[in-house]
């Protein structure tokens, strides 16, 4: 980007020179590739005077002359067939530096001494194209004037680097810069916006059919312009952008645009037919744009159109037929506000990259069209005499909110490390146009990047300078290290589940829909990505299940038995039905929180009941002794009805456990029958909190028996069973593993025979068999409670 230096001097006063403008503007706000000094290769060009001009004895295309300059006489050898004289004409001292590697010297030519040269356009850079003869100078040209002062190219230019102010739309202006360079002086910018009153026009009839990608459009209609020299004052701003001027009707939206920040565009009003329709292309309409290039539009582009044709790209190029010249009589200015990551991905598709689209991928403010629309009229009504308003539009049906942010100075010293005055704050802000109003900051409309208390403390420290905080020891109360209990549950479960031979998986926190639809779920509680990374990342993920089944569907040829988990977080929309108090709000809508699901391919029938055992084992490693597998009423989805149950910890669901349903294996390719469990790690670990500790090792024996017990298939299910195996003797009981299940119509009418294994160690002594007797005992009353019988 690239800003005028005395430009800025029409707006801040005493301004210091451009080297230490550009070193406040590196220390405070961005860096500045450089500072190019216009007319440099003028400084030793002068307006002379032709006094003689001879042939050259040995050349017929050469004349001899010479040329008064500065009171003295310079013979001077010219090839321009136009030289004579009497003219007055651009000259080249020796010493003059007129290129890179072209310096005027004293030499000899075809015999004859040359000590200057008569210059023409091109070679004082003020055209690119070749010039066949000598610039000639208007009678009034004063002589001796340095060409440098006779052209006005005395400014310097200031070169921006972006990088670091792509977050600030309203630094894309000289005015933008202005107000920086002021409040860096510890000054506010004198200066207002345009502001002209349009309410008492008649409406221009303008239709937006996108609001939601145009959120604000402007149209104002005038008459009887003319498309006049355009003043010097604005050609200053235009050249320092390195854009000729090619008259006002055309210049002023430039001016707008490298002035204010605001992209404007003006249409030959004539050249309109009917009303101006804002609408998106159809796919396949083409469009003439005034680069004379025929583009090929398609539906997700943003087109200002009338009832026949294109009027322009929005935000990007006018259009051919209908662009302003030297005939025009009467305008259409238009000022609006576009979908800046639309207009992005149109101009790349399309390949054009204008200033215009630079500015509009800034998203630049709402605020700002009416001051850029302004701009232009008192323009146009200043320089042409009798141009008219005719009528407008301005369709703005959601207008920006203020913004206000807490004050406070505590969090600003605390933050920036240094201790600031209340009043050095509030002249710092009030310089950048923030005002205190009772207890809040209110945000001026072109600072959309100020949202929180942070980001008014990094005002405070740039404008007061980085380089004026001192450096010191941050100082902190030392206690005992408050691990987290999160951290350390997430620890403990993948050292565990890797060590039973399970794969702890990474995958992105996006899914697309028909990844959730394979796993049966609803997408009713995605929530949708606005720039998603591409159609297969468009959602965020409400559970690990989906990931998981499709990495189990990549890999399930290259391996037998695969076990695979994740414990990562999932969101969710806060009015979903899954939410719970244990989650946290990111942000607004979102629920998020961590969640352990695993899968793992068991070739068997009792392939629920494997599952369990795994998850049963990872509550004893945590240190949940107590815990209950009940019947789901409301289970996932993805799992199989009949063979899905409940994991219970201290009366609270913190999970499900069991089977894929066989069409969800099914929709992933897969033959084999797959268990998975779903644990809610924010609700475990508070059922841990404070119970995982180490454990002694018994030096006696442990012991085995089955028992096989015969229940009811509608009344009794396995995991009642079991759980009334553990209530019989917790002391003594260390495992229970589910061996069997036989089922045999003729034999077994309506019942079902299951076998566990019950594993027994004490701690304090070798169990006898009086001791193993009575546990039996114990088991089989206990299981009578339930429906079983001991078989």
């Amino acid at each position: 980007m690239k800003i005028s230096y005395k430009v800025l001097q029409n707006y801040i006063k005493d301004l210091k020179n451009p080297e230490e403008v550009a070193k406040d503007l590196v220390m405070h706000t961005a860096e500045v590739e450089s500072v190019q000094y216009e007319g440099e290769n003028l400084e030793k060009v002068f307006i002379g005077l032709v006094k003689t001009c001879e042939k050259h004895p040995d050349s017929e295309k050469l004349n001899c002359t010479t040329v008064e300059v500065l009171g003295q006489t310079y013979p001077i050898v010219c090839g321009a067939p136009n030289v004579k004289a009497g003219l007055k004409v651009p000259v080249a001292l020796v010493g003059a530096k007129l290129g890179k590697d072209f310096v005027i010297a004293k030499t000899k030519i075809r015999g004859e001494t040359s000590e200057g040269m008569i210059c023409s356009e091109d070679e004082l850079g003020l055209v690119e194209e070749r010039q066949a003869g000598i610039l000639e100078l208007p009678e009034d040209a004063v002589l001796g004037t340095c060409m440098r002062d006779y052209l006005e190219k005395n400014d310097a230019i200031l070169e921006i680097d972006n990088k670091a102010i792509n977050h600030r739309p309203d630094l894309f202006s000289h005015i933008g810069i202005a107000r920086e360079i002021e409040a860096i002086n510890g000054r506010k910018l004198d200066f207002e916006y345009e502001g002209i009153d349009l309410t008492s026009l008649p409406d221009l009839g303008i239709k937006n059919e996108i609001p939601e990608l145009v959120s604000r459009y402007m149209g104002i209609k005038m008459k009887n312009v003319e498309n006049i020299e355009t003043p010097n004052y604005i050609k200053q701003v235009l050249n320092s952008a390195d854009t000729k001027s090619k008259g006002l009707l055309v210049d002023l939206s430039n001016y707008s645009l490298y002035l204010y920040g605001q992209p404007t565009h003006i249409f030959d009003a004539d050249k309109i037919d009917g009303n101006i329709i804002v609408r998106k292309a159809k796919s396949g309409e083409k469009f003439l744009a005034l680069n004379d290039t025929e583009y090929e539009l398609d539906e997700n582009d943003i087109v200002i159109a009338d009832n026949s044709k294109i009027l322009a790209l929005a935000g990007i190029i006018g259009g051919k037929e209908s662009s302003v010249s030297d005939a025009t009589k009467n305008i259409v200015i238009e000022s609006a506000h576009f979908d800046q990551a639309v207009l992005r991905i149109t101009g790349k598709k399309l390949g054009l990259r204008t200033d215009a689209l630079n500015i509009f991928e800034k998203d630049i403010l709402n605020e700002m069209q009416d001051k850029g629309a302004s701009l232009i009229i008192s323009e146009i009504l200043k320089n042409i005499k009798n141009a008219k308003l005719v009528s407008y539009s301005d369709i703005y049906p959601k207008k920006q909110e203020k913004v206000f942010i807490d004050f406070d100075l505590d969090f600003i010293n605390n933050l920036i490390g240094k201790k600031y005055e209340k009043q050095e704050v509030l002249n710092i802000l009030e310089n950048l146009g923030i005002k205190l109003n009772g207890e809040k900051l209110e945000i001026p409309f072109w600072r959309k990047d100020l949202v929180y208390k942070a980001d008014i403390a990094e005002e405070i420290a740039r404008i007061s300078g980085y380089n004026n905080i001192e450096s010191s020891i941050p100082t902190m109360n030392l206690g005992a290290v408050i691990q987290d209990n999160t951290y350390k549950i997430k620890n403990s479960v993948r050292d565990f589940l890797t060590s039973i031979g399970y794969f702890d998986l990474y995958t992105y926190s996006f899914v697309n829909k028909d990844l959730v639809e394979k796993c049966l779920l609803d997408l009713e509680n995605l929530i949708p990505m606005k720039n998603a990374l591409s159609e297969e990342l468009s959602h965020l993920r409400a559970s690990l299940i989906p990931n998981l089944m499709m990495t189990l569907e990549s890999n399930i040829r290259e391996f037998e038995d695969l076990k695979l988990f994740e414990l990562e977080k999932v969101f969710e929309k806060n009015n979903s039905p899954l939410s719970n108090p244990h989650g946290e709000e990111r942000s607004m809508g979102v629920l998020e929180r961590y969640f352990l699901s695993g899968v793992e391919v068991i070739d068997k029938q009792i392939a629920y009941y494997d599952i369990q055992d795994t998850v049963s084992k990872l509550l004893k490693n945590l240190g949940v002794e107590k815990y209950f597998y009940e019947k789901a009423e409301n289970p996932p989805k993805f799992a199989h009805a009949g063979r899905v149950a409940k994991i219970l910890v201290r009366g609270q669901t913190i999970g499900f456990v069991g089977e894929m349903h066989p069409k969800v294996t099914k929709n992933f390719g897969i033959e084999k029958r797959v268990g998975f469990f779903e644990i809610d790690i924010e609700k475990l670990k508070e059922m841990v909190f404070g119970k995982i500790k180490a454990k002694d090792i018994s030096s006696f024996q442990e012991n085995n028996f089955d028992l096989n017990f015969v229940v009811q298939k509608d009344k009794t299910s396995a995991s009642k069973l079991k759980t009334a195996i553990e209530k019989s003797e917790n002391k003594l009981i260390t495992k229970i593993e589910l061996i069997d299940i036989y089922e045999n119509e003729e034999k077994l009418p309506g019942k079902r025979s299951i076998t566990y294994k019950i594993f027994i160690q004490s701690m304090d002594g070798t169990l006898d068999d009086k001791v193993k007797a009575d546990l039996i005992e114990k088991i089989v009353a206990n299981v009578k409670k339930v429906g079983g019988e001991l078989r």
